[in-house]
């Protein structure tokens, strides 16, 4: 760098003496480019006010640039005025700029309008600008229409004669799923898979977005359920229930949560999200699984809410765009939106199933109820099942009693009923019998099998109001991770005071609005106050941590709101606008009481502005809400989810298939094999996204996302299971070259919750001892293994490749 400056200088000197300066790093990521170096006036009293960046002689930018220290310059160069003269420009190239090598010239413009050049190295003026992706006229068409025929068919005047509460207009009904069917077709996806695929890589393919950037905060997504299905895929056999290219004692799928995975199982007819993967290919497949929770959840909150409150359908549907579509929703991948859909399923088909007069019905209902109870049950993440189903039986309940003169419990609730248990008791049978080995194993790890002692009470006061927050703390990991920050827009005090005056008002206590009501009440004692531990372990909130209640809480909130805007059977008269803006100031006083305990570290990265605009919006839809404008009030609130959600998304589609890169499948891993010492495989070190993509495109790997310990491996690095305690675990496993503590060949940490890095020595760990075949590492840490006697190096073409392969010796 030095040997650079003071060329750089020389020539600057002779060419433009008015100015100094060097670009050494050039970055091309997508359709961004950043260049960086340092520029300095020659006259210390003029300044340098803006960059001109050119490509091949075109001006691409121009404007002001980010300023940092660079003492090395000032050292190099005699100059300690030139200390802070570090430059750097991120900028988005012009759509027209086309694909391929293009020559790059930057300048500098001083404040008195002279201009001088910087000097770039020649491996740096050229600059290569890949393809910029786009949808083909086919795929935007059905992306257009995906969007237009809903939103047509909900602004558009009714031309329908259905009453307005029940059912829906028609058109509606049947956008969504034409809606559904043309994304899937469309292959377009939000997943962040972009990520995983980016350089350096070990496949070919790119999965570059059309639209927006990809979420790293989204990880659980795009670094191991997607390419955890993926595996399954190109596994031989596909769909197995152990995947033998996860580990070398394989990986259960059927213990995979979420959407869990496609798996050759009688259960998967109870995981409709991976049921692409038996219809299209793999592009589609990740299409549907990712378009099912956004519109099923949706479209099943819709008309839960209709049903369960009255209200009408339009409000009903912006309301459930609000439940399903929330940044916590958003933040979590629609994960919670698609255990939405079971919830609001299980909730109508119960509704129906005891409103059901003939036999057929009642069978049909109790099916879809059962159905919906096994669903729910895989999704196999407690934290929101467990705090859920304390809300759905007692709002089931209440919702019954409501309607006890409207149903009687007959022949066909009856045979619904045993429907119903029969076929959940089926599904989840079939899954536990060849689960249950793996469960077993999972209940004895340390996360997250005995993490069932959570008493609650750790939650601060401005918990309450961060989803309020979320248009700005979603989009950025500092103060805090965004999908930690994410929540529902809560308005508990409003909320309240409107349940206690419709009570009040009717001169009765709703029970629908007394179940809600009441689970708030017990959700937020387990929030704030906290729960003993006795009573936790018996309610089974000991494995519901404080920071998850989001959805329960949300779905209780909105579900109130609906309930409160809904016609009344008897319509109490409005409140006047006195208590309105009564209530409204005090929800300001309460926001301002909750922010004042807020961490300065975290109040402080907040714009003052948002803050105040957040409490502002607060204060207004408190207002609209106790005024019944219910217009006004969904603007409101969903434009203030919009703002969040919209931004945050991604668009484009995944891989139609992965493809190993031509000199690791000419080595042999695409073809994996077992060697005359049983090893098979790849081991990789130093690249945790590696560890993905290769099961993905179908090579087994030792080391990757394990959802319960591999035992042969952990046998064989610790024989005496003396350091169990760190890898007992729920992991990520990640090899690394370094230096083990006290002279070791190997040392073992869990520096998180989910992850085991093994730190092996270069030169004197027995790479023999990972079981694999193969090891592959980035090249640059080629060489620190050149003495290992146990690896041999595997020629890979060229020697540009980004990796380093080494045959595991005998």
């Amino acid at each position: 760098m030095l040997g650079w400056t003071l060329l750089a200088l020389g020539v600057a000197t002779a060419a433009a003496p008015m100015g100094h300066g060097y670009v050494d790093r050039v970055q091309v990521d997508g359709r961004q480019l950043t260049v960086a170096g340092w520029a300095a006036s020659e006259r210390p009293e003029v300044f340098i006010t803006a960059a001109i960046v050119r490509l091949d002689g075109r001006t691409v930018y121009r404007g002001r640039v980010q300023r940092h220290e660079r003492p090395d310059v000032a050292a190099a160069t005699g100059r300690p005025d030139w200390g802070g003269s570090g430059i750097s420009v991120r900028l988005a190239l012009p759509r027209d700029i086309g694909p391929g090598t293009h020559t790059l010239e930057v300048e500098m413009q001083r404040s008195d309008g002279q201009i001088f050049a910087l000097a770039i190295t020649p491996s740096l003026r050229q600059i290569t600008i890949p393809a910029s992706p786009k949808p083909s006229p086919m795929v935007l068409l059905a992306l257009l229409l995906a969007v237009a025929l809903p939103l047509a068919a909900l602004v558009l005047p009714s031309t329908s004669a259905w009453p307005r509460s029940w059912p829906p207009p028609l058109a509606f009904v049947v956008a969504l799923p034409v809606s559904f069917m043309l994304l899937v077709a469309s292959g377009a996806t939000g997943s962040s898979v972009a990520l995983l695929l980016r350089p350096p890589a070990v496949t070919v393919e790119r999965a570059e977005p059309w639209l927006g950037s990809p979420q790293f905060v989204r990880s659980d997504e795009w670094e191991v359920i997607t390419p955890l299905a993926m595996a399954q895929a190109t596994h031989t056999p596909p769909w197995p229930i152990v995947n033998h290219n996860l580990g070398e004692d394989g990986q259960n799928m059927l213990v995979i949560g979420m959407t869990g995975m496609p798996v050759a199982h009688a259960s998967t007819l109870a995981k409709p999200a991976t049921w692409g993967w038996f219809a299209f290919d793999q592009r589609r497949a990740l299409a549907w699984a990712w378009w099912l929770p956004v519109l099923g959840g949706f479209a099943a909150c819709w008309a839960l809410l209709m049903r369960l409150t009255r209200l009408a359908w339009r409000p009903a549907a912006a309301l459930a765009a609000g439940l399903a579509w929330a940044p916590y929703s958003a933040g979590f991948s629609f994960w919670p939106s698609y255990l939405l859909l079971f919830v609001a399923l299980g909730l109508l088909a119960f509704d129906r199933l005891l409103h059901a007069r003939r036999a057929a019905a009642g069978l049909a209902w109790g099916a879809l109820l059962g159905w919906s109870a096994a669903a729910y049950a895989l999704v196999l993440y407690p934290a929101w099942q467990i705090s859920l189903a304390w809300l759905c039986a007692p709002l089931a309940l209440a919702w019954a009693w409501r309607e006890r003169a409207h149903w009687r419990w007959g022949a066909a609730q009856t045979l619904g009923a045993l429907a119903g248990v029969l076929l959940a008791g089926l599904l989840l049978l079939a899954w536990w019998l060849d689960a249950r080995d793996a469960v077993a194993v999972m209940q004895g790890t340390i996360y997250p099998g005995q993490r069932a002692t959570e008493a609650g009470g750790d939650i601060d006061r401005w918990f309450e109001l961060k989803g309020w927050l979320n248009p700005f703390t979603l989009h950025v990991n500092t103060p805090m991770v965004s999908s930690e920050a994410a929540s529902f827009q809560f308005l508990w005090l409003p909320t309240l005071a409107l349940v206690l005056w419709r009570w009040w008002q009717a001169r009765r206590i709703e029970p629908v609005s007394l179940a809600l009501l009441a689970f708030m009440a017990f959700a937020l004692t387990f929030q704030f106050i906290g729960f003993a531990p006795l009573l936790a372990r018996v309610t089974g909130w000991g494995s519901v941590t404080s920071y998850r209640l989001d959805l329960a809480l949300g779905t209780a909130q909105l579900l109130l709101i609906a309930w409160w805007l809904a016609p009344a059977s008897e319509p109490a008269p409005l409140p006047r606008p006195g208590p309105a803006v009564a209530l409204a100031l005090a929800v300001l006083a309460l926001a301002g009481c909750e922010l004042s305990t807020m961490p300065l570290d975290i109040r402080d990265g907040l714009p003052a502005g948002l803050v105040l605009g957040a409490m502002l919006a607060m204060a207004a839809c408190a207002a609209l809400l106790v005024l019944r404008r219910t217009g006004a009030f969904i603007a409101l609130y969903g434009g203030w989810t919009l703002a969040a959600v919209l931004p945050f998304h991604p668009l484009g589609q995944a891989p139609a298939r992965l493809s190993l890169a031509p000199p690791l499948s000419a080595a042999g891993l695409a073809a994996p094999s077992t060697d005359a010492a049983g090893r098979r495989g790849v081991a990789v070190v130093g690249a945790r996204d590696w560890a993905m993509t290769l099961p993905a495109a179908g090579v087994p790997v030792v080391n990757s996302v394990f959802y319960y310990p591999q035992a042969t491996l952990w046998k064989r690095l610790d024989p005496a299971g003396a350091q169990r305690v760190l890898y007992n675990r729920y992991q990520r496993l990640m090899f690394e070259l370094g230096a083990p503590a006290q002279g070791a060949a190997q040392q073992i940490e869990s520096p998180r919750l989910d992850e085991v890095r093994v730190t092996l020595d270069p030169a004197l760990f027995d790479f023999r001892l990972l079981g694999a075949r193969w090891v592959i590492m980035p090249a640059a840490d080629g060489t620190r293994v050149a003495r290992n006697s146990t690896l041999a190096r595997v020629a890979t073409g060229d020697g540009s490749a980004p990796y380093a392969l080494f045959l595991v010796q005998p």
